[in-house]
């Protein structure tokens, strides 16, 4: 799983995954690159250390 831009990471083979999420993020910046058929699902929390500010 990725957050960032689309065009940056789609020519790697990430894309949208319907009913993955992450919250307060729009889909389009929130990929995945899948393995197979099975696609993940659910909702994504960052650990809390991504959210400490300097």
């Amino acid at each position: 799983m990725v957050l960032g831009e689309p065009s940056f990471y789609g020519r790697f083979g990430f894309r949208t995954v319907p009913g993955l999420v992450l919250p307060d993020v729009p889909a389009e910046y929130f990929q995945a690159l899948p393995f197979g058929h099975d696609l993940p699902a659910g909702t994504v929390a960052y650990h809390a250390a991504f959210e400490t500010t300097g």
